[in-house]
């Protein structure tokens, strides 16, 4: 396997992966294309809950109203054209129900209320009290803003049930009973008939699974190719490459996780450099016995051996 190393390398290992992932970044821009074309193709789902005015107790003990959303879904909308539209056209045509397929919560796209960011709108209060079902200035548009959990909590519920590892969705069957139980004992009549009821149409259910599955893929790869290029590919290279000229906010990103600064840090840990900062790739920098620097501070870091092949970087 290429590059099959982390931390423990000698100097032409750490050189050639240098190397390769220098160059790499002429391909960021047919990489980026790629990528947006991909997503195009593969459109997205976008689904519609129910909203409803909750009321809940601050911290002051007064009550006040927040908009939230219920688990109720009012409409779905898929690209038009995309792969996803048409795997969800066949689903429903074999008689299955896309809302059984997933809830399609998309914690990254926020909706704000007004048409400005809260962080910047004067009439939004910074000190606003977070409650489990939402903000009040800037509400959810997605069952648990978007995010399925587990409650976090030390109390307990109607019938004793402990609360706190439970999911925070409303179809959990022992939050509905009120209490843990053994689900195959209690269900078994009801499974056997179950089971003979559905026997002769096993083939049907499990393309009907597969078509799901595949729904769930393309969706899956969407967001994976959302992430590459907007967080994997702009901490790696931001500010170094024409697709992505500005520097990285060091609010979001890690300012010591760019390649470039990688590569300039590791650079002074294995050459001796210039005093701007230059390496000079033939005079590897392993210190004295008096002034330790350099790979000599590092056990896992070599000096290439007289015996070695140069050009062997496994």
């Amino acid at each position: 396997m290429p590059f099959n190393y982390l931390g423990t390398m000698r100097e032409n290992q750490y050189r050639f992966l240098r190397n390769f992932l220098l160059r790499e970044r002429q391909a960021v821009s047919a990489r980026l294309r790629y990528i947006n074309s991909e997503l195009s193709k593969l459109g997205r789902v976008t689904v519609i809950y129910e909203q409803q005015t909750t009321q809940v107790q601050t911290p002051e003990g007064a009550v006040t109203d927040i908009q939230t959303v219920t688990e109720r879904r009012q409409g779905i909308i898929i690209s038009a054209g995309s792969s996803l539209e048409k795997l969800v056209q066949a689903y429903i045509a074999m008689g299955g129900n896309p809302n059984n397929v997933s809830m399609f919560l998309t914690p990254d796209d926020l909706q704000f209320a007004s048409d400005l960011d809260p962080d910047e709108d004067p009439e939004v209060n910074p000190n606003q009290i977070n409650t489990d079902i939402g903000v009040p200035d800037n509400p959810f548009d997605q069952p648990g803003g978007g995010i399925v959990g587990v409650e976090s909590t030390d109390s307990y519920g109607p019938g004793g049930l402990y609360r706190g590892g439970r999911p925070n969705f409303i179809r959990d069957p022992y939050t509905k009973i009120g209490r843990y139980i053994d689900l195959g004992d209690t269900n078994a009549k009801i499974a056997i008939k179950m089971d003979y009821a559905r026997r002769w149409a096993t083939q049907e259910i499990k393309e009907l699974s597969l078509l799901e599955s595949r729904i769930l893929k393309l969706a899956d790869l969407r967001e994976q190719l959302i992430q590459e290029r907007d967080e994997l590919i702009q901490q790696a290279v931001g500010g170094s490459v024409p697709d992505y000229p500005n520097p990285n906010d060091p609010d979001r990103y890690s300012q010591a996780l760019n390649l470039t600064n990688i590569v300039t840090e590791m650079d002074r840990v294995f050459y001796v450099t210039d005093e701007n900062g230059n390496p000079n790739f033939e005079a590897i920098n392993s210190g004295t016995g008096d002034n330790p620097t350099g790979i000599s501070l590092y056990d896992t870091l070599f000096p290439n051996d007289p015996g070695e092949d140069p050009f062997v970087t496994l």
